[in-house]
């Protein structure tokens, strides 16, 4: 779940995380172990999401540019421009093994520092590390929440309703267009969370449920008390 970035904490708390597992794995600190892997130690999102984002061209404000801009791509503008996305790829790539090796040097600091304690104990910290997230212990699946209905429309035949139209609840409002969310599936309530947010925007306990199950191979409609939640999903 941490490499997944299933586990919303501070970056502070992923490396503490990512220092407990060397621990765990290969004892203390030494100079002659092989360097660790970040992709096995840390999620790789958390690296990306320090990178700028990438410049969008500015859109063409008439038939002619578009068309003008269509017969240039293929001349030299067109080379131009692949050599410039090449050149800011490559800036990009560098950035990364920059921001990368940054983050092993941090982990492994915090890795000396564990210096004396056991597998079990650093196994044993780990896991009380993780189990502060409310969510800890849920399965976890990406949904966009597509649809909402309350069971008065559904009564009078009325369709389904954008999302932006309603709430999950008072404290947590649903904006414009589909939601990417993270629905869970835990042992005493399903929760609903904003991606790397800890803590959930509504959560359902199973006697507010009255029925769940897949309308199709992509979609899930969940119904709680007085509405019902359709969400699309490649993980049905």
């Amino acid at each position: 779940m941490v490499l997944r970035g299933y586990v919303p904490t501070s970056e502070e708390t992923l490396q503490t995380l990512a220092a407990l597992r060397l621990q765990s794995l290969n004892s203390d600190f030494s100079s002659r172990a092989p360097s660790p892997r970040l992709e096995e130690l840390f999620p790789p999102h958390v690296l990306h999401s320090r990178l700028p984002p990438p410049r969008r061209p500015p859109p063409s404000k008439c038939r002619g540019a578009r068309l003008r801009a269509g017969l240039l791509a293929g001349g030299l503008w067109g080379q131009s421009l692949a050599k410039q996305r090449a050149e800011r790829d490559q800036r990009l790539r560098g950035r990364l093994r920059e921001e990368g090796a940054s983050t092993v040097a941090a982990i492994v600091e915090k890795w000396k520092l564990l210096q004396g304690m056991a597998r079990p104990e650093a196994m044993a910290a780990y896991v009380a590390l993780v189990r502060e997230w409310p969510g800890f212990g849920s399965t976890l699946f990406d949904v966009d929440l597509r649809a909402v209905r309350t069971w008065q429309d559904r009564g009078r035949g009325q369709p389904w309703c954008p999302a932006a139209l309603m709430c999950l609840s008072p404290q947590s409002p649903v904006g414009a267009g589909r939601q990417r969310l993270w629905l869970g599936i835990g042992a005493k309530a399903v929760a609903l969370y904003k991606p790397g947010e800890p803590e959930p925007l509504d959560s359902f306990g199973y006697a507010r449920i009255s029925s769940f199950g897949a309308s199709d191979s992509s979609t899930f409609r969940l119904s709680v008390e007085d509405r019902d939640l359709l969400f699309e999903t490649s993980q049905v």
